[in-house]
């Protein structure tokens, strides 16, 4: 992992890449170029992604599933923001997908050589799809990125696109399986693991679980791939993590802290309370004892969240807020920490599909990501002490699955995707309705943006946003 240097990178990029900006439909083929040096392309690529992501769907919609009590989306009117789709759909297949198509062909044509270029094109493409789908549902896939054959892509159904997923994370795991010899040095262009593809290829199995788990609350004849999913190398340690870290400061803030600094100045969300945490979240947190309360909620009054301060945006210095540990300039992208997987291990084992020890993987699951947020995140500005964690977890008691799916969701703490899949796949913890809207639940899904509407003619119509998606039961 290692710092971005936000403002020359976008700089570079705009020049390199401008015309990637004249476009948003998928049914138009975004690539400005005929040829990709990954050195030069994946930083453009992550730091789109996790600008977008940070800002669109992170600051934006984390009151969907809960976490934050008021993001300034439109649940109370029952859909979504169409400079919210529209951005995040831009940034999915145009800045994302289509300038991964270039560092993939490239590689292809390079030979084995490129083996792990390939690789890690070919994990962050399953990766945007993945989450594509998580939004929208069925979304452009098997004909998407081009143009010229398909300039009206159809839409794929939900199960295809997962599937499909995983099938390109298969091939990414084969590629770097495959290599034997020196391979093109992308540690400059990497700023997740700086190369490091051992650790790449931990994260495609670990997404490839991720999936798989929202496949199995469909059809339980994956329970074999994600057996052995399992068996293979995944995301174990939290110095494993796949984390983009964030410099702080003038054009290098995560965006949580840039908002704040933007529309009031720097001082921390505790001055401002602008992020403050939905009931859900606070309540699991406050009622259990969990350490991670003290941390990550500033709460001098202990007065919790207000009534109905989720959509209403009732929140001032009385009341609880996301603290300064948490939301700060340095608080780096979080895209996958071990403790899911943890978790995954003993919602199976509880569920006999392994012979696993369910209370083992618990605890490990909860120790880990008490001791992510407790000192060993980058930048961390607070601590938890470890026999504080080593006596919440010793004292926590016999695991239950709603234990496990609520860690789940905790787990996912300012990862909106992550988060909103947890809430849709388990229905833990119990989601508040959004009072005077004309929905009947929490959103469950995206309007397709506008533009893409008027452009392709393939594009489903908008069923109500709080329709269930397909993998829900």
């Amino acid at each position: 992992m290692k710092f971005i240097k936000f403002s020359f990178i976008y700089l570079l990029m705009a020049c390199i890449f401008v015309s990637c900006e004249d476009t948003l439909d998928v049914n138009t083929d975004p690539l400005a170029a005929s040829s990709a040096d990954p050195n030069a392309i994946l930083p453009y690529v992550l730091v789109q992604y996790s600008n977008r992501f940070e800002t669109e769907l992170g600051s934006r919609m984390m009151d969907v599933p809960q976490h934050l009590n008021f993001c300034f989306n439109s649940p109370q009117q029952g859909n979504t923001s169409s400079f919210l789709t529209g951005n995040t759909w831009r940034m999915y297949y145009v800045q994302v997908l289509g300038n991964l198509a270039l560092v993939e062909n490239d590689a292809i044509s390079a030979g084995a050589g490129f083996n792990n270029v390939n690789a890690i094109a070919k994990i962050l493409k399953a990766k945007s799809f993945f989450e594509l789908s998580c939004i929208w549902n069925d979304v452009p896939f098997s004909e998407a990125l081009d143009g010229v054959n398909f300039p009206s892509p159809n839409f794929d159904a939900q199960k295809d696109v997962f599937e499909g997923c995983v099938d390109i994370l298969d091939e990414a795991i084969a590629l770097i399986d495959a290599i034997d010899g020196g391979q093109f040095s992308v540690s400059t262009g990497d700023l997740i693991y700086n190369g490091n593809i051992d650790s790449w290829r931990k994260w495609a199995n670990s997404l490839r679980i991720r999936i798989l788990m929202l496949l199995r609350n469909k059809d339980t004849s994956v329970d074999g791939e994600l057996v052995a999913a399992l068996g293979q190398p995944v995301i174990e340690t939290n110095a494993e993590a796949a984390l983009l870290e964030y410099p702080g400061g003038a054009g290098g803030e995560n965006a949580y802290q840039a908002i704040l600094t933007a529309f009031w100045g720097p001082a921390g969300n505790e001055v401002y309370t602008y992020h403050a945490p939905g009931a859900p979240f606070h309540d699991l947190l406050k009622d259990s004892g969990d350490p991670r309360y003290d941390l990550l909620i500033f709460d001098p009054n202990d007065a919790g969240p207000p009534a109905q301060a989720m959509y209403a945006g009732e929140n001032d210095n009385l009341y609880a807020a996301i603290s300064n540990a948490a939301i700060r300039g340095t608080l780096p992208h979080i895209m996958f920490l071990p403790s899911e997987i943890d978790f995954y291990r003993a919602e199976l084992a509880m569920l006999d599909v392994t012979s696993d020890d369910p209370q083992m993987h618990f605890e490990n699951g909860l120790t880990k990501i008490l001791e992510f947020w407790g000192g060993q995140i980058p930048g961390a500005t607070a601590t938890i002490d470890a026999a504080t964690i080593a006596d919440y977890v010793s004292n926590y008691g016999t695991a239950t699955m709603t234990d496990i799916h609520e860690q789940l969701y905790l787990e996912a703490f300012l990862r909106p995707i992550v988060a909103w899949n947890s809430v849709r796949r388990t229905k833990v913890p119990a989601m508040a309705e959004v009072p005077g809207t004309s929905i009947s639940t929490i959103l469950k899904r995206f309007d397709y943006p506008p533009n893409e509407v008027a452009a392709n003619v393939n594009t489903p119509a908008n069923p109500p946003t709080d329709t269930p998606q397909w993998f829900e039961n």
